[in-house]
């Protein structure tokens, strides 16, 4: 099990890298029930996100590796960690962060998954929206399973031949990972100002609250099944890393 100071971050040493800033990051200390967990939020593709998720991962080697991705969609990332490449190809940080894990056990915790499904479920029950936040609750999901199906279905075909499907949307930014630290830095955090900005100025439409919301109480529910069982690291989108610290018990 790992400690909580053994994650190297800036709050831990100023003079650390500029890209393990402790705002993406949250640890919870293990104890007699549970194991230390860390928590790593991503600008998902983002250089700086891809470095940060694999200095912590080498920095605290977990028993356990917890993805913002579906469980069918983890054969094709798995796939994409293989690559000879470091960081890998393709996959973003969700593939170096398989790729740095080495023999840890890696798993999918977003949705759509069965708890999510039930979560959604009872809250649209508990508490009925119009019709129409159900009609786009429903699309959204049928989405999500569909897209999922696919990547599973694109991990046998990388299984069985030389291809290796790309069933995402590959986000490019004005940087990469040859500019220096504190460029990648604070083209990250420049990044996530203007998206936080946006996202104040417009009021969130009923379905995306809805999804959200489930989206984050499965994945803590699934973290804390977990984290009963060993240390864990989990990487997941900056927006949803306060939720999921806050589900589990940490203060965001």
């Amino acid at each position: 099990m790992f400690d909580c100071a053994d994650v190297p971050t800036t709050q831990a040493d100023p003079r650390a890298d500029p890209r393990l800033d402790e705002r993406h990051v949250r640890c919870l200390p293990g104890n007699d029930q549970a194991g230390t967990t860390l928590l790593v939020g991503v600008v998902h593709d983002h250089p700086a996100s891809v470095f940060r998720v694999v200095r912590l991962i080498e920095a605290v080697a977990p028993e356990t590796l917890a993805l913002e991705l579906p469980p069918l969609a983890m054969a094709l990332f798995r796939l994409y960690g293989r690559d000879r490449f470091v960081p890998p190809r393709l996959g973003g940080e969700m593939s170096a962060a398989i790729q740095a894990a080495g023999d840890a056990s890696t798993v999918g915790i977003d949705a759509p998954n069965t708890t999510y499904l039930r979560l959604l479920v009872t809250g649209l029950l508990t508490d009925p929206p119009p019709l129409s936040v159900v009609g786009a609750v429903a699309r959204d999901l049928l989405n999500g399973i569909s897209h999922a199906a696919a990547c599973r279905l694109g991990a046998y075909v990388g299984a069985v031949t030389p291809v290796r499907p790309q069933l995402y949307s590959h986000i490019e930014y004005d940087c990469s990972l040859l500019d220096t630290p504190s460029t990648q830095a604070s083209h990250e955090a420049s990044h996530l100002s203007q998206r936080q900005f946006f996202l104040r100025a417009i009021e969130t439409p009923p379905a995306i609250e809805r999804i959200d919301t489930a989206r984050e109480a499965s994945m803590v529910e699934r973290l804390r099944d977990l984290r009963a069982a060993g240390d864990v690291v989990a990487v997941v989108g900056t927006e949803h890393l306060d939720a999921v610290a806050s589900g589990l018990g940490a203060d965001p």
